[in-house]
């Protein structure tokens, strides 16, 4: 985890960070965070606010002063009432896990966690921080009793992106006690292969014939679907995936004479890396996409028969960022 923890040194900070870690709930989608997995410390100021504290005692038993004595206490129990709200100001807190986009391998994943109170309680300046990532804050309020965050985290290669170890906390209200807790969520991000920036030309031996993917007619064949052009007729558009994806998209149909290609693992070179390869293929179905060229996908394991649109797009480039990762 290794996110600091207040006025301890690094070895003693790695300590208290194992022992936790041991003690972190099981991995899953929602999480409430309870009095007994928070921890709180002073911070720089509340170890000044503590020796002022003794100084005004110290002076008020030396002159015997009553009013002395009147404001070391009203300022103890000012410190106290302090602590109090900083821990009650993580506790309770909800976290919910929201699906994020996939991302591009190299490209920044935002983890999106919403953020509620148990029983509408709010929650002022609560702070989000990964080992990676810049803190995030979020206030929970009458006005706002839910809120959604953003938590970056850089990719580095293709495959699964998990959040890992989030660790919550504030100082909030008067900044002398820094109250935290670690939190785990089941929260993933897939990524996709970053494609070639200089990839070999398509190898088109596999095109049937020139032309465009016909209009519905009596014996087309399904190949799959597109996003909606205008002038579609509504019997062409395609109502499951608008269910699913709520973008309108129309069903495409092709002839003999329909653009069709096959992208091929073992149309590249036998000595490639595995990479490499998928870079390439990641390549060529993005402008595969963008050209509206109907494409199948042919990886060992794997292969997606000849379709076009978004969804057929998503359901290559996964195929691509799992290969070989025994992932779902």
């Amino acid at each position: 985890m290794n996110q600091g923890i207040p006025l301890l040194p690094d070895f003693m900070a790695r300590i208290i960070e194992k022992w936790a870690s041991k003690r972190l709930p099981e991995t899953k989608n929602n999480i409430t965070l309870v009095r007994q997995r928070i921890y709180i410390l002073p911070t720089r100021h509340g170890i000044g606010f503590l020796i002022i504290l003794m100084f005004i005692l110290a002076g008020s038993i030396n002159y015997e002063n009553s009013s002395g004595y009147m404001l070391t206490f009203l300022l103890t129990g000012i410190g106290f009432l302090g602590m109090i709200h900083t821990h009650q100001n993580l506790n309770h807190l909800k976290l919910n896990s929201v699906t994020t986009k996939p991302v591009f391998a190299g490209q920044i994943a935002r983890f999106n966690v919403q953020l509620s109170g148990k029983n509408n309680k709010q929650h002022f300046n609560i702070k989000f921080q990964t080992v990676n990532s810049d803190p995030v804050s979020a206030t929970i309020s009458n006005d706002q009793p839910a809120s959604v965050i953003e938590i970056p985290q850089l990719t580095k290669k293709r495959g699964v992106c998990k959040l890992g170890c989030i660790k919550a906390f504030t100082e909030f209200p008067l900044g002398l006690f820094h109250a935290w807790s670690w939190i785990e969520l089941d929260a993933q991000c897939l990524v996709y292969p970053a494609p070639e920036a200089h990839p070999p030309a398509y190898n088109f031996s596999n095109l049937k014939a020139s032309g465009k993917p016909s209009q519905l007619t009596g014996n087309d064949d399904f190949a799959g679907i597109r996003d909606y052009q205008k002038g579609d007729s509504s019997s062409m558009l395609a109502w499951k995936a608008i269910a699913r994806s709520g973008i309108l998209q129309s069903k495409l149909f092709y002839s003999e004479s329909g653009n069709e290609i096959w992208l091929r693992w073992d149309d590249l070179p036998v000595n490639m890396h595995t990479e490499q390869r998928l870079s390439i293929l990641c390549r060529w179905v993005i402008e595969c996409h963008n050209k509206g060229i109907i494409y199948g996908l042919d990886i060992p394991d794997k292969k997606i028969l000849p379709a076009s649109g978004l969804l057929h797009q998503n359901n290559t480039l996964k195929a691509l960022a799992l290969y070989g990762l025994n992932q779902r």
